[in-house]
């Protein structure tokens, strides 16, 4: 090979060089870019030729080039951010956005997102955030990869009131008393009520009276204002349901449970009809210490609509409403790669797949070895400050003496010139 080989050696070291010092600048301007993540460039000889003697065979190299540029994977750290929409993977997995012109997916570990006008949830290109959905119970959850999409003026249906939960002491001091509903008042021994719904979701104040009609048994009644009740007179009260409660001289309920607590048949002055319905007291007791109520709830609600979202840790969107209900909208799904470096950069914090990288494997978060959400917060970006300020003295160190390559070649072809 001629001494002019070298200045083309010398030429591929500041090419590689300078590709190098390319890629240590790119991750330095992305320290502060959520869900970055760091490349480093790989360097590999080329062979210049082949000299065959009688000894064997030499190699001459002719420089040097870059071989891969390969992407760090490794997290970065968690950052607060108090946005609800905001979410960071805690191990592995990315997400996946779409976009919807196209339907071309991307994937990314950059979960700063947002709610649009149309209520889909995307990231800051509105590509569409994917996961899985709920049925409209929001406890099936739909296996099918899908825009999540979130409906903040949804409206909830009204449950109808089937079951009454309640767990009372009744003073086993009471006097023993005849019920007389046209004095409730002196004729009992305790009361309180409870609100139950009908099935258009309004609510009916119902009165509950305890009386002690005998050393270990009592009666109660369930009373409801006539202006409830179709064609009934407001403050003239009208039998909603009534039974006993046996307990044995320890003071513990022996009668069984549940038991109805309204036997249906009546309108309410809103036209609806009301159902049956039943109570259990299981719990309550006799003792002799003062009558109290230590838990009373009811299974029916009023309509709702939507008063806020949050997501879970398993990356479920779980919307509350002003009723006070609860329901699962939808859930994240994360992907994962077979080779992540085979992933193409698109820009934007967007990757995309190739051959190399293999299919995605969609999973939940959570589920099969794939992290979990942390919501409010993002990724920040993997890259080593103090490591890419070392690489780049080394790459500068490098490029220099590639030109000092050159210029001794230079020298060398001059003296060969001035040879006479």
């Amino acid at each position: 090979m001629s001494i002019t080989s070298s200045f083309y050696s010398g030429l591929s070291g500041l090419d590689t060089h300078a590709t190098a010092m390319q890629v240590i600048g790119d991750n330095i301007a992305n320290i502060h870019t959520t869900g970055f993540k760091s490349s480093t460039a790989n360097f590999q000889d080329v062979l210049g030729k082949a000299l065959t003697g009688v000894s064997g065979s030499n190699q001459t190299g002719a420089g040097a080039k870059i071989s891969t540029v390969d992407l760090n994977f490794i997290q970065g750290s968690l950052e607060t951010t108090n946005v609800s929409t905001d979410v960071a993977v805690n191990g592995k997995g990315f997400f996946t956005v779409g976009d919807p012109l196209t339907d071309e997916l991307f994937y990314t570990r950059a979960g700063h997102f947002i709610i649009d006008n149309q209520g889909y949830y995307v990231n800051p290109q509105g590509y569409r955030v994917q996961g899985y959905r709920y049925d409209n119970t929001g406890t099936m959850l739909i296996e099918n990869l899908d825009d999540i999409r979130l409906n903040q003026n949804s409206i909830i249906p009204p449950q109808v009131t089937s079951a009454i939960n309640m767990v009372l002491n009744l003073n086993a001091s009471e006097t023993v008393k005849t019920w007389d509903p046209a004095d409730p008042f002196n004729t009992s021994s305790f009361s309180t009520s409870v609100n139950i719904y009908d099935s258009l979701g309004q609510s009916h104040q119902i009165l509950l009276y305890f009386t002690k009609t005998a050393g270990q048994r009592w009666e109660w009644h369930s009373l409801i204002d006539g202006a409830d009740v179709d064609g009934g007179t407001a403050g003239s009260f009208q039998d909603f349901g009534n039974g006993t409660l046996d307990f044995n001289t320890s003071g513990q309920l022996t009668t069984a449970m549940p038991i109805t607590f309204h036997a249906g048949g009546m309108t309410f002055s809103n036209g609806s009809a009301s159902t049956v319905s039943n109570v259990n007291f299981t719990g309550t007791s006799q003792y002799g210490s003062p009558s109290v109520i230590q838990i009373i709830n009811q299974d029916g609600c009023a309509a709702g609509t939507v008063s806020g979202v949050s997501i879970d840790g398993e990356g479920n969107f779980v919307a509350y409403y002003t009723n006070g209900t609860r329901r699962n909208i939808a859930r994240l799904a994360l992907a994962d790669f077979s080779n992540l470096n085979g992933l193409v950069r698109k820009g934007a914090n967007l990757y995309e797949a190739t051959t190399t990288s293999g299919d995605p494997l969609y999973n939940k978060p959570g589920v099969g070895g794939m992290g979990t959400i942390s919501s409010s917060m993002v990724e920040g970006s993997n890259v080593d400050l103090a490591a890419e300020l070392i690489k780049m003295i080394i790459i500068q160190r490098g490029y220099q003496v590639n030109t000092k390559v050159i210029t001794t070649t230079d020298e060398m072809l001059a003296h060969l010139i001035n040879i006479r």
